[in-house]
């Protein structure tokens, strides 16, 4: 039996369970976003029985599903979540993160990449964080530090930094990029 019929029956007798959290706050759609290989095909199924499950924030860090899968790489889970729960795109983290500064932070320059082809992801590519950076400004510093992210500058910012704006220490991406970034930095989240 396939694991996605699985959970379906499961979901049948007991549809609540897409609600359930564990002590971390995770539900299943948590764990489907950051497990195994086919967790598209449960994350269909997850938010074919409850849409709203994409909504649930992990306690302390306030992660969604979709910044797990985010920085996690995985592209097709995101799609999944994106296109059923188009609006769960607006939420951020504790830090005021985003979906798209977690496909930063994942280091992943194909799932970067794959993320901005998808309309509602990629319009978050302005939106700032508690510190005013945008997704861009991470991309700038990590730019700085690995050069294969040089590439993405070039491609994706460096033709229209100002368009990124100032965070609140009131660095543009270029700052950034160019050496006066003081504090920022991209670090795994999870």
């Amino acid at each position: 039996m396939l694991v996605s019929e699985t959970a379906r029956k499961l979901l049948e007798k007991e549809k609540k369970l897409t609600k359930t959290t564990d002590d971390n706050g995770w539900s299943p759609l948590h764990y489907a976003a950051f497990y195994f290989w086919w967790s598209s095909r449960i994350v269909r199924v997850l938010l074919e029985y409850d849409a709203s499950a994409a909504y649930i924030a992990e306690t302390e860090k306030k992660r969604t599903a979709l910044h797990i899968a985010a920085i996690r790489g995985r592209v097709d889970v995101m799609k999944e979540i994106v296109s059923r729960c188009p609006a769960c795109c607006e939420l951020v983290d504790n830090r005021g993160w985003n979906a798209l500064h977690y496909a930063v932070a994942s280091k992943d320059i194909e799932a970067f990449e794959e993320c901005l082809k998808i309309p509602e992801i990629a319009r978050l590519g302005t939106k700032k964080d508690d510190k005013g950076n945008t997704p861009f400004h991470l991309i700038a510093a990590l730019a700085r530090e690995q050069k294969q992210w040089r590439r993405v500058f070039y491609k994706y910012i460096y033709n229209a930094c100002e368009i990124y704006g100032l965070n609140k220490r009131k660095l543009s991406v270029d700052d950034i990029y160019f050496g006066k970034f003081g504090e920022i930095q991209v670090i795994n989240p999870l």
